[in-house]
């Protein structure tokens, strides 16, 4: 065979050495490529917001819409109104409250220490055997100064380090009004959002395929809709039920410490106990005593929390064994942060659930 006189299709090589100096330019010019992916999702922002709110508000919907048997523009001015009183109430009441209990915690903080360094004291005395064994109080009293500095330190920068989170909150509200106006038109038209993106689906993909995705999608949307609301109101149902117990039996900072509980039991497996440790260093300092009731009191509300409310929450188990929660939290907690950590765990049992039905095709297929 002669290949004299064939011919090369050097059209069809264009695609290639288009995309090949694509790449190397990407590749060059890394830095303007991070600032340019940055830039885009800092405008995407605004729909990411609308997207969480929209999603995290949906459930709520469908519950009145069905249970009311109310119209759609009527259950959506029921959730945003309720949606706004509660942003309202957080804004005006709650985080005033907060902000007072931080400053004066930090104000009253030495005077604090010296009354629980007294009370050691007082108890170290009683045990004249481990005095005189260890010397605990004269270790107490010539080094109080360098405890309560320490101490105060430690607690400066966690004032600071809230206050700057506060300040990068208040820089995102003109994101949170506008996802909030969009998330109104996504909740109104979902039905109609949801059908064009499933007959993109069908036009860009062969139908089995297109079918395996949808698929994929309706089980992730359970898994993330199921576990995402369910920690949310758990974390809540935590929240107050703590605030109630310091209440109840005269714990300093109430609401800063329901709050500390709450927020982190958002973290799972282990938020319970990282809340914990905020919650009863405050009351420490005040109150010895307390603090030990308050110890006592968490962690038999998180062994209740953990077998009876939120599996009744939540519904089903999300599947994952104790090592593989761990596993994911820790992941997703170093890449980005306790958002991470939050999402990690719904991430992991999706990504299982998705390994599992590829086994079970290819033993099938075997």
């Amino acid at each position: 065979m002669s290949f004299k006189y064939r011919k090369i299709p050097y059209w069809k090589y264009i695609p290639i050495i288009i995309i090949a100096i694509v790449v190397y330019k990407l590749v060059d010019n890394a830095e303007h490529l991070i600032n340019g992916i940055k830039f885009v999702l800092s405008v995407l922002s605004y729909l990411f917001w609308a997207f969480a709110i929209a999603y995290t508000l949906n459930p709520l919907m469908v519950f009145i819409e069905k249970k009311l048997k109310v119209r759609r523009y009527l259950s959506i001015s029921i959730i945003y109104v309720l949606f706004s009183g509660l942003i309202i109430f957080a804004v005006t009441i709650l985080a005033p409250i907060v902000i007072n209990s931080i400053t004066q915690l930090n104000e009253n903080f030495s005077e604090y220490v010296k009354k629980t360094t007294t009370w050691a004291e007082s108890k170290i005395a009683d045990f004249k055997l481990m005095d005189d064994q260890y010397n605990l109080s004269n270790y107490l009293k010539n080094n109080m100064e360098k405890i309560i500095g320490e101490s105060q330190n430690l607690l400066v920068a966690l004032i600071n380090y809230l206050f700057s989170n506060i300040i990068n909150i208040t820089s995102t509200i003109l994101k949170l009004v506008l996802g909030i106006t969009i998330s109104i038109y996504l909740l109104y038209d979902k039905e109609a959002i949801l059908s064009t993106i499933k007959k993109t689906v069908y036009v860009v993909m062969k139908r089995d395929n297109g079918n395996k995705l949808v698929n994929f999608a309706k089980n992730a949307n359970d898994i993330f809709s199921r576990y995402i609301i369910g920690k949310i109101i758990d974390a809540i149902v935590i929240c107050i039920i703590c605030f109630v117990f310091c209440i109840v039996t005269g714990m300093p900072y109430p609401i800063l410490i329901s709050l500390f509980v709450g927020i982190f039991n958002l973290v799972p497996y282990f938020g319970s106990l990282i809340g914990i440790i905020p919650s009863v260093i405050i009351t420490l300092f005040i109150s010895p005593v307390k603090a030990v009731w308050l110890l006592i009191f968490l962690l038999i509300l998180g062994q209740i929390d953990g077998s009876v409310i939120a599996p009744k929450i939540i519904g089903d188990k999300i599947g994952l064994n104790p090592i593989l929660i761990m596993i994911s939290i820790t992941i997703g907690g170093a890449l980005y942060g306790v958002v991470g950590m939050f999402l990690s765990v719904p991430v992991m049992a999706l990504l299982k659930t998705i390994f599992l039905n590829f086994l079970d095709k290819r033993l099938e297929s075997e």
